[in-house]
């Protein structure tokens, strides 16, 4: 299975997917359309929207407990060439990359975003993955996997110097994180071992040359 083409937009569609995930909970909820913000968390990109949902990646790091945390080897895969024949290519190993999102709900009243955020909360709870067609976007292999995994709360100070930072003022919001692949370019064609010449000496009579 080759990787695709423009593989690291995977980043941007796993935020997507995260987005349309919690979209189609809510559908399922009974709302007719919940409106999905992927920039920061501010009143500005929320205005006209209601009701919303803002999924905002708010940090990015190297996965260093997670699957790739060894990219010293390779692993191979089968392609198929412009000439519709297959072939066995060797490539090095993907960088894993953690995705922290932080998730808050809008709405007219302060109910109805609590009711949005259980509702949210419920919806990562039942969908721990999200895995074939429900990804968005073609970054991903056939057999690509994104996880989805509710983190603990962010210390309150750092919280509240959060929404300061971008003159907010505090809201409920979870946090969920995943992990995604990033493959390097580059291949190299392997090519298996067809026939292999055996051969076998007598030892006694290459003694007996010796003497």
């Amino acid at each position: 299975m080759a990787t695709p083409t423009g593989q690291h937009h995977v980043i941007k569609e796993a935020g997507e997917t995260l987005g349309q995930l919690l979209q189609t909970v809510f559908k399922e909820s009974g709302y007719k359309r919940v409106h999905l913000v992927v920039a920061a968390p501010k009143q500005e990109a929320i205005e006209g929207k209601l009701p919303a949902v803002c999924v905002y990646l708010y940090n990015i790091s190297l996965d260093d407990e997670g699957l790739g945390t060894n990219r010293t080897g390779q692993f191979l895969e089968t392609v198929v060439g412009a000439d519709g024949r297959t072939r066995e290519v060797a490539r090095d190993m993907p960088l894993w990359v953690r995705l922290d999102y932080l998730i808050s709900t809008w709405a007219q009243t302060p109910e109805e975003e609590q009711l949005l955020m259980g509702g949210a909360i419920k919806g990562l709870l039942e969908h721990p993955s999200v895995s074939g067609p429900d990804l968005k976007g073609d970054s991903w292999r056939p057999d690509s996997t994104l996880p989805l995994q509710l983190s603990q709360k962010l210390d309150e100070g750092v919280l509240s110097r959060f929404w300061a930072s971008i003159n907010q003022p505090m809201k409920p919001a979870i946090q969920c994180w995943t992990t995604v692949p990033i493959y390097p370019a580059g291949e190299v064609e392997i090519r298996r071992v067809q026939e292999k010449d055996v051969r076998f000496f007598d030892l006694n009579k290459l003694n007996k040359v010796k003497r």
